[in-house]
């Protein structure tokens, strides 16, 4: 963990004092897309759900910068609107029920912060790189909902996550790597990217022994740049 703060801290100093002493072009823009969010979690807590977690299709939005100090290297910070967590379902027949079908989700929406080095080439308009780079979130607030279903007759409700009472980490370090593409309009540059979140961060705060659980995250998003 404190390597990831110290890799965060470089890249956010060499930003500036390479900006600073160099020639950089600047450009920032809005960025939209979907976050595929699961967790990995231990053994314990499987145990606990009953199931294994899968992917909660989430939203993310937010703005990019890019300094580019080349035309194969760059770095990108961003401040974005992200959904993570993960879904749970079940489906079985019980001899007294009959057909009983359960779906939890947790969801938490947080503030993040990714820095992403940049490293690749342009072909005419278009442009393709790869991306990687540490990341920091922090949770702004949560909630838990369920839906049980028996014979066709659903039930569902929710409930706030409550950080400290829950036992919920609110604070988070992660490693996003992914592709980008772009295309040159002259006014703006258009981009699609993909990209992998591997969260570090134990989400469960009160854990005992090896019980953890960490965010994954598989996100695409669209956006524009605009030169400033």
């Amino acid at each position: 963990m404190q390597m990831l703060k110290n890799l965060l801290f470089t890249l956010v100093f060499g930003l500036f004092f390479t900006a600073a002493n160099a020639q950089v072009q600047a450009s920032i823009g809005p960025r939209a897309g979907i976050n595929l969010a699961n967790w990995s979690a231990s053994q314990e807590i499987t145990d606990d759900f009953g199931t294994s977690p899968k992917n909660r299709v989430s939203l993310l939005f937010g703005a990019v910068a890019e300094i580019r100090f080349s035309n194969n290297i760059a770095l990108q910070p961003e401040i974005n609107f992200i959904q993570k967590g993960m879904k749970l379902v079940q489906e079985y027949d019980d001899p007294n029920l009959g057909t009983v079908r359960s779906k939890g989700e947790i969801i938490i929406n947080n503030l993040e912060i990714p820095i992403l080095i940049k490293a690749g080439t342009s072909f005419g308009s278009g442009r393709f790189d790869v991306l990687a780079g540490p990341s920091w979130a922090y949770g702004l607030n949560g909630k838990t909902k369920y839906t049980e279903t028996i014979n066709g007759n659903s039930e569902s409700g929710s409930q706030d996550i409550n950080f400290e009472d829950d036992g919920v980490t609110r604070s988070e370090f992660s490693l996003q790597f992914g592709a980008m593409f772009s295309y040159n309009l002259g006014a703006a540059n258009l981009f699609l990217d993909a990209r992998y979140i591997l969260g570090f961060s134990n989400l469960v705060a009160d854990a005992i022994g090896s019980e953890s659980a960490k965010n994954r995250g598989i996100a695409f998003s669209v956006g524009a740049l605009f030169p400033m």
